[in-house]
Protein backbone atom coordinates (compact mmCIF):
# COMPACT_ATOMS: atom_id res chain seq x y z
CA UNK A 1 0.00 0.00 0.00
CA UNK A 2 1.26 3.36 -1.23
CA UNK A 3 0.88 6.16 1.26
CA UNK A 4 1.49 9.64 0.06
CA UNK A 5 3.35 12.47 1.41
CA UNK A 6 0.60 14.39 2.59
CA UNK A 7 -0.67 11.53 4.18
CA UNK A 8 2.46 10.73 6.07
CA UNK A 9 2.53 14.32 7.23
CA UNK A 10 -1.27 14.14 8.68
CA UNK A 11 -0.48 10.91 10.46
CA UNK A 12 2.75 12.17 11.78
CA UNK A 13 0.65 15.55 12.85
CA UNK A 14 -1.61 13.28 14.69
CA UNK A 15 0.70 11.30 16.67
CA UNK A 16 2.58 14.41 17.72
CA UNK A 17 -0.59 16.63 18.85
CA UNK A 18 -1.36 12.93 21.27
CA UNK A 19 1.87 13.70 23.00
CA UNK A 20 0.97 17.58 23.46
CA UNK A 21 -1.28 20.14 25.47
CA UNK A 22 -3.26 23.19 24.08
CA UNK A 23 -3.41 25.96 26.50
CA UNK A 24 -5.02 29.73 25.65
CA UNK A 25 -3.97 28.54 21.84
CA UNK A 26 -0.11 27.67 22.80
CA UNK A 27 0.91 23.76 22.57
CA UNK A 28 3.09 23.16 24.66
CA UNK A 29 5.14 19.87 25.54
CA UNK A 30 5.25 17.58 28.95
CA UNK A 31 3.01 19.72 30.35
CA UNK A 32 1.58 18.08 33.39
CA UNK A 33 -1.64 16.75 33.41
CA UNK A 34 -4.61 16.97 36.25
CA UNK A 35 -4.45 14.35 38.64
CA UNK A 36 -5.24 13.09 42.00
CA UNK A 37 -2.53 12.48 44.38
CA UNK A 38 -2.88 10.66 47.87
CA UNK A 39 -2.08 12.44 50.99
CA UNK A 40 -0.90 11.57 54.09
CA UNK A 41 -1.10 14.92 56.78
CA UNK A 42 0.04 14.87 59.94
CA UNK A 43 -1.67 16.73 62.69
CA UNK A 44 -0.12 16.06 66.21
CA UNK A 45 1.83 13.94 64.91
CA UNK A 46 -1.82 11.82 64.29
CA UNK A 47 -1.77 10.81 60.24
CA UNK A 48 -5.02 12.12 58.16
CA UNK A 49 -5.73 10.91 54.63
CA UNK A 50 -6.34 13.67 51.68
CA UNK A 51 -6.71 13.57 48.19
CA UNK A 52 -5.20 16.31 45.94
CA UNK A 53 -6.96 16.86 43.04
CA UNK A 54 -4.15 18.71 40.90
CA UNK A 55 -4.82 21.31 37.98
CA UNK A 56 -3.31 20.72 34.41
CA UNK A 57 -0.19 22.50 33.75
CA UNK A 58 2.73 23.56 36.00
CA UNK A 59 1.47 26.16 38.26
CA UNK A 60 1.61 27.06 40.88
CA UNK A 61 -1.68 27.19 41.15
CA UNK A 62 -4.15 28.94 43.65
CA UNK A 63 -5.75 25.95 45.99
CA UNK A 64 -8.67 25.87 47.92
CA UNK A 65 -8.71 23.13 50.53
CA UNK A 66 -12.34 21.17 50.96
CA UNK A 67 -13.44 20.87 54.59
CA UNK A 68 -16.39 18.29 55.25
CA UNK A 69 -19.04 18.26 58.00
CA UNK A 70 -20.51 16.51 60.50
CA UNK A 71 -19.65 13.84 60.15
CA UNK A 72 -18.84 14.09 56.32
CA UNK A 73 -21.21 11.92 54.08
CA UNK A 74 -21.49 14.94 51.58
CA UNK A 75 -17.61 15.62 50.34
CA UNK A 76 -18.51 17.88 47.46
CA UNK A 77 -15.74 16.02 45.89
CA UNK A 78 -18.15 17.45 42.50
CA UNK A 79 -17.15 20.71 43.10
CA UNK A 80 -12.92 19.72 43.64
CA UNK A 81 -13.53 18.65 40.21
CA UNK A 82 -15.06 21.53 38.68
CA UNK A 83 -12.55 24.00 40.19
CA UNK A 84 -9.84 21.58 39.27
CA UNK A 85 -11.13 22.16 35.40
CA UNK A 86 -11.01 25.93 36.37
CA UNK A 87 -7.10 26.08 37.04
CA UNK A 88 -7.43 25.48 40.90
CA UNK A 89 -6.04 22.63 43.12
CA UNK A 90 -8.08 21.10 45.49
CA UNK A 91 -7.61 19.63 48.40
CA UNK A 92 -10.04 17.06 50.69
CA UNK A 93 -9.21 15.09 53.86
CA UNK A 94 -10.23 14.02 57.13
CA UNK A 95 -9.78 15.46 60.44
CA UNK A 96 -8.44 13.31 63.24
CA UNK A 97 -10.90 10.87 64.31
CA UNK A 98 -13.06 10.60 61.50
CA UNK A 99 -13.19 8.20 59.01
CA UNK A 100 -9.85 6.00 59.83
CA UNK A 101 -8.02 9.05 60.28
CA UNK A 102 -5.90 8.53 63.15
CA UNK A 103 -6.32 10.60 67.24
CA UNK A 104 -10.05 11.09 68.14
CA UNK A 105 -12.38 13.63 67.13
CA UNK A 106 -13.66 16.75 68.36
CA UNK A 107 -14.51 20.30 67.20
CA UNK A 108 -11.30 22.29 68.54
CA UNK A 109 -9.31 19.08 67.39
CA UNK A 110 -10.80 19.54 63.97
CA UNK A 111 -10.71 23.40 64.14
CA UNK A 112 -6.25 22.39 64.27
CA UNK A 113 -6.07 19.74 61.51
CA UNK A 114 -6.99 23.03 59.33
CA UNK A 115 -4.72 24.84 60.32
CA UNK A 116 -2.42 21.42 60.00
CA UNK A 117 -3.22 21.19 56.53
CA UNK A 118 -2.43 24.65 55.84
CA UNK A 119 1.30 24.57 57.11
CA UNK A 120 1.74 21.24 55.39
CA UNK A 121 0.76 22.93 51.75
CA UNK A 122 2.73 25.89 52.82
CA UNK A 123 5.57 23.60 53.48
CA UNK A 124 8.28 24.50 50.52
CA UNK A 125 8.36 20.64 49.43
CA UNK A 126 4.85 20.09 49.82
CA UNK A 127 3.95 22.92 47.13
CA UNK A 128 6.41 22.16 45.07
CA UNK A 129 5.77 18.85 44.72
CA UNK A 130 1.77 19.29 44.27
CA UNK A 131 2.13 22.76 42.43
CA UNK A 132 0.64 24.59 44.75
CA UNK A 133 0.86 28.38 45.07
CA UNK A 134 1.76 28.81 49.15
CA UNK A 135 0.10 32.35 49.07
CA UNK A 136 -3.06 31.55 47.21
CA UNK A 137 -4.63 29.15 49.78
CA UNK A 138 -9.12 29.51 50.30
CA UNK A 139 -10.68 27.29 52.63
CA UNK A 140 -14.57 26.20 51.09
CA UNK A 141 -16.82 23.87 53.99
CA UNK A 142 -20.13 22.29 54.26
CA UNK A 143 -22.09 22.72 57.44
CA UNK A 144 -19.65 22.04 60.28
CA UNK A 145 -17.08 22.37 57.90
CA UNK A 146 -18.76 26.03 57.39
CA UNK A 147 -17.57 26.74 60.49
CA UNK A 148 -14.39 25.00 60.24
CA UNK A 149 -13.80 27.62 56.76
CA UNK A 150 -14.49 30.42 58.38
CA UNK A 151 -12.51 29.55 61.48
CA UNK A 152 -9.55 28.84 59.42
CA UNK A 153 -9.63 31.91 57.68
CA UNK A 154 -9.91 33.80 61.33
CA UNK A 155 -7.10 32.21 62.43
CA UNK A 156 -4.64 32.20 60.27
CA UNK A 157 -4.26 35.45 58.49
CA UNK A 158 -2.59 33.84 54.99
CA UNK A 159 -5.94 32.52 54.28
CA UNK A 160 -7.45 34.35 51.27
CA UNK A 161 -11.13 33.83 51.37
CA UNK A 162 -13.41 31.39 53.02
CA UNK A 163 -16.50 30.16 51.50
CA UNK A 164 -19.38 28.21 53.76
CA UNK A 165 -22.03 26.30 52.74
CA UNK A 166 -24.51 26.08 54.75
CA UNK A 167 -22.22 26.89 57.76
CA UNK A 168 -23.15 26.21 61.37
CA UNK A 169 -21.39 28.41 64.36
CA UNK A 170 -20.86 25.67 66.67
CA UNK A 171 -20.54 28.29 69.54
CA UNK A 172 -23.54 30.14 68.21
CA UNK A 173 -24.99 32.31 71.27
CA UNK A 174 -22.18 30.80 73.38
CA UNK A 175 -24.87 27.93 73.17
CA UNK A 176 -23.70 26.26 69.67
CA UNK A 177 -26.49 22.69 69.24
CA UNK A 178 -27.72 23.42 72.91
CA UNK A 179 -29.14 26.28 72.41
CA UNK A 180 -32.80 24.29 73.91
CA UNK A 181 -33.63 21.19 75.73
CA UNK A 182 -34.87 19.71 72.36
CA UNK A 183 -32.15 21.11 70.02
CA UNK A 184 -29.57 19.37 72.68
CA UNK A 185 -31.44 15.81 73.01
CA UNK A 186 -31.41 16.02 68.92
CA UNK A 187 -27.75 16.77 68.50
CA UNK A 188 -26.80 14.35 71.33
CA UNK A 189 -28.61 11.21 69.77
CA UNK A 190 -27.75 11.82 66.68
CA UNK A 191 -23.88 12.60 67.57
CA UNK A 192 -24.38 9.03 69.34
CA UNK A 193 -24.10 7.60 66.12
CA UNK A 194 -21.67 8.48 64.57
CA UNK A 195 -19.33 5.57 64.70
CA UNK A 196 -16.99 6.64 62.37
CA UNK A 197 -16.47 9.96 64.56
CA UNK A 198 -13.37 7.73 66.88
CA UNK A 199 -13.69 8.63 70.71
CA UNK A 200 -17.03 10.62 70.18
CA UNK A 201 -20.92 10.15 71.68
CA UNK A 202 -23.56 12.67 72.62
CA UNK A 203 -21.97 12.93 75.77
CA UNK A 204 -18.41 14.33 74.43
CA UNK A 205 -20.31 16.50 72.08
CA UNK A 206 -22.47 18.41 75.10
CA UNK A 207 -18.82 18.40 77.15
CA UNK A 208 -17.42 20.18 74.75
CA UNK A 209 -19.81 22.79 73.45
CA UNK A 210 -20.17 23.45 77.10
CA UNK A 211 -16.90 23.78 77.79
CA UNK A 212 -16.04 25.87 74.86
CA UNK A 213 -18.87 27.46 73.31
CA UNK A 214 -17.33 31.10 73.90
CA UNK A 215 -14.42 29.69 71.97
CA UNK A 216 -16.04 28.25 69.58
CA UNK A 217 -18.37 31.11 68.47
CA UNK A 218 -17.17 32.25 65.59
CA UNK A 219 -18.80 35.84 66.52
CA UNK A 220 -16.35 36.69 69.41
CA UNK A 221 -13.66 36.30 66.52
CA UNK A 222 -15.06 37.96 63.70
CA UNK A 223 -13.04 40.52 63.82
CA UNK A 224 -9.98 39.01 63.01
CA UNK A 225 -11.22 38.57 59.38
CA UNK A 226 -9.65 42.14 58.57
CA UNK A 227 -11.40 42.81 55.32
CA UNK A 228 -10.84 39.36 53.60
CA UNK A 229 -13.80 37.78 51.29
CA UNK A 230 -16.06 35.19 52.82
CA UNK A 231 -19.05 33.97 50.91
CA UNK A 232 -21.84 32.18 52.78
CA UNK A 233 -24.49 29.98 50.72
CA UNK A 234 -27.19 29.44 52.75
CA UNK A 235 -30.10 26.04 52.41
CA UNK A 236 -33.77 26.99 52.72
CA UNK A 237 -34.00 24.23 55.61
CA UNK A 238 -33.86 24.00 59.14
CA UNK A 239 -30.76 21.88 59.88
CA UNK A 240 -28.69 24.92 60.40
CA UNK A 241 -31.16 27.38 61.99
CA UNK A 242 -30.62 31.06 59.97
CA UNK A 243 -31.39 32.99 62.90
CA UNK A 244 -29.35 31.84 65.56
CA UNK A 245 -26.21 30.80 63.66
CA UNK A 246 -25.81 32.48 60.06
CA UNK A 247 -27.46 35.69 60.24
CA UNK A 248 -25.63 36.67 63.72
CA UNK A 249 -22.06 35.93 62.30
CA UNK A 250 -22.97 37.89 59.20
CA UNK A 251 -23.56 41.09 61.18
CA UNK A 252 -20.68 40.52 63.24
CA UNK A 253 -18.06 40.09 60.15
CA UNK A 254 -19.65 43.03 58.32
CA UNK A 255 -19.92 45.48 61.04
CA UNK A 256 -18.99 49.18 60.11
CA UNK A 257 -18.21 47.60 56.43
CA UNK A 258 -15.01 45.64 58.28
CA UNK A 259 -15.82 42.37 55.72
CA UNK A 260 -17.44 42.23 52.71
CA UNK A 261 -19.87 39.03 52.86
CA UNK A 262 -21.42 37.80 49.58
CA UNK A 263 -24.57 35.78 50.52
CA UNK A 264 -26.84 33.46 48.69
CA UNK A 265 -29.65 31.54 49.74
CA UNK A 266 -30.64 28.80 47.74
CA UNK A 267 -33.84 26.66 48.32
CA UNK A 268 -32.78 23.12 48.51
CA UNK A 269 -31.54 20.66 51.21
CA UNK A 270 -28.85 21.11 53.64
CA UNK A 271 -26.53 18.95 50.71
CA UNK A 272 -27.60 21.33 47.97
CA UNK A 273 -28.82 18.29 46.37
CA UNK A 274 -30.62 20.05 43.14
CA UNK A 275 -28.57 22.83 42.94
CA UNK A 276 -25.34 20.88 42.59
CA UNK A 277 -24.16 23.29 39.37
CA UNK A 278 -25.18 26.59 41.01
CA UNK A 279 -23.46 25.98 44.03
CA UNK A 280 -20.48 24.93 42.18
CA UNK A 281 -20.78 28.04 39.73
CA UNK A 282 -21.13 30.43 42.63
CA UNK A 283 -18.30 29.09 44.25
CA UNK A 284 -15.94 29.39 41.67
CA UNK A 285 -17.27 33.04 40.25
CA UNK A 286 -16.62 34.07 43.60
CA UNK A 287 -13.25 32.50 44.76
CA UNK A 288 -11.83 33.22 40.96
CA UNK A 289 -12.24 36.92 41.37
CA UNK A 290 -12.01 37.46 45.14
CA UNK A 291 -9.32 34.89 45.96
CA UNK A 292 -7.09 34.59 42.85
CA UNK A 293 -4.00 36.87 42.25
CA UNK A 294 -4.03 37.24 38.25
CA UNK A 295 -0.44 39.14 38.78
CA UNK A 296 1.38 36.10 39.57
CA UNK A 297 2.35 34.25 36.57
CA UNK A 298 1.37 30.49 36.62
CA UNK A 299 3.86 28.51 34.60
CA UNK A 300 1.97 26.67 32.40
Amino acid sequence: MKITAHLTIAITSLLFGLATSTVFGEQLDNEPAASVVELTILSQQQRMPGLAYLARGHGPHPTAILLHGYPGNEKNLDVAQDLRRQGWNTVFFNYRGAWGAEGEFSFLNAEQDVQAVIQYLQEKETANRLRVDPTQISLIGHSMGGHMAIAGLLDNSSVRCAVSYDGANLGAGDKGFLSSPESARLWMDYSDTLFMLNGWSGAKMQQEVLQHATRLNLVNRASQAKGRPILMIVADTDVIPVDEHIIPLRQALTKDGATDVSYHLLKDDHSFSNTRTQLSNLTYQFIDANCRDYSVNEVR
